[in-house]
């Protein structure tokens, strides 16, 4: 393997579980940070901020600065900004503090949705749905054809989906919780407009996150030799798609979400590593580094 440049580091379920720490894993970023090897933590969290989230990791025990955090979030508002969209936006009131100055007042032209468990129930859910359908009937009557479906589509998306996650790991460490991506889900079948969908695993998002570390990806990654690692709990969200689409090297923790076998389920032709945990995965990387 060619020698590490770059650490990405899935949150939730790789370094904590809700208000547990997963055990060596505060010791373990530390000997990382002293290796002098860049990371980012590089979360598809939608609940909380990003300076939430970074108060959260130092109550922890991390030592952790906020431009350390590179949330999909982030990718979410620029997104947003950059399409001078009005969005009906479905987060938790703490998520929300992401979108300050992107006018969010009716009419809405576009749906944005992260995980929100208070939105995701029928009132709320129907008016998304008839947002949909009143964007994409304009749409389709001033141009003669429907146009910004989706991230394939012209004009800009309507239905913007910062991930799909079908489910996160629950606080007590043993138990799974939906994910928004039914919700998403939910929205695309009845609406008939596919989901832009912002977050992990996107190729656009980890490129985001590899850029946001002041390092490039060489101009060809068909060889796993870009020197950056993923390292997440789940199999194909933190560790499919564009991770596997940029050659990163992605190892998988038995952590959070995992459970047994699931590194069978990736479809990219295998994994580099599956750990016992985020302290063995550093203790990996270093002695790699020092080889």
């Amino acid at each position: 393997m060619q020698s590490i440049r770059g650490v990405l580091i899935d949150v939730s379920g790789t370094v904590h579980v809700g208000e547990k720490v997963i055990p060596g894993a505060v010791q373990a970023l530390d000997r990382l940070r002293a290796s002098g090897i860049p990371f980012r933590f590089c979360t598809n969290t939608t609940q909380y901020s990003g300076d939430t989230l970074a108060d959260k990791l130092r109550k922890l025990g991390f030592n952790v600065k906020r431009e350390e955090i590179f949330t999909s979030l982030s990718a979410c508002r620029q997104l947003v900004q950059a399409r001078g969209l009005r969005p009906l936006l479905m987060f938790e009131p703490d998520a929300l503090e992401e979108f300050k100055g992107i006018p969010t007042s009716e009419p809405h032209d576009s749906v944005v949705i992260g995980l929100s468990p208070s939105s995701f129930h029928y009132d709320m859910m129907n008016k998304a749905f008839r947002v949909l359908l009143e964007t994409k009937s304009s749409s389709t009557s001033s141009t003669g054809t429907e146009s910004g479906a989706g991230a394939g589509g012209g004009g800009s998306p309507r239905l913007i989906a910062v991930h799909k996650a079908k489910y996160f790991a629950d606080k007590d460490q043993t138990s799974l919780s939906l994910g928004p991506g039914g919700f998403v889900e939910s929205l695309e079948f009845a609406s008939g407009i596919k989901a832009h969908v912002v977050g992990k695993p996107q190729k656009a998002f980890f490129e985001l996150a590899i850029q946001n570390m002041g390092l490039s990806l060489p101009a060809s990654t068909t060889t796993k030799e870009t020197g950056i690692v993923m390292i997440g709990d789940d199999v194909e969200q933190d560790l499919g798609g564009g991770a596997a689409e940029l050659g990163l090297v992605r190892y998988l923790v038995q952590t959070g979400k995992y459970r047994a076998q699931d590194e069978d389920r990736d479809t990219f032709g295998g994994l580099d590593g599956v750990f016992a945990d985020f302290s063995a995965v550093v203790e990996h990387i270093l002695a790699e580094s020092q080889e």
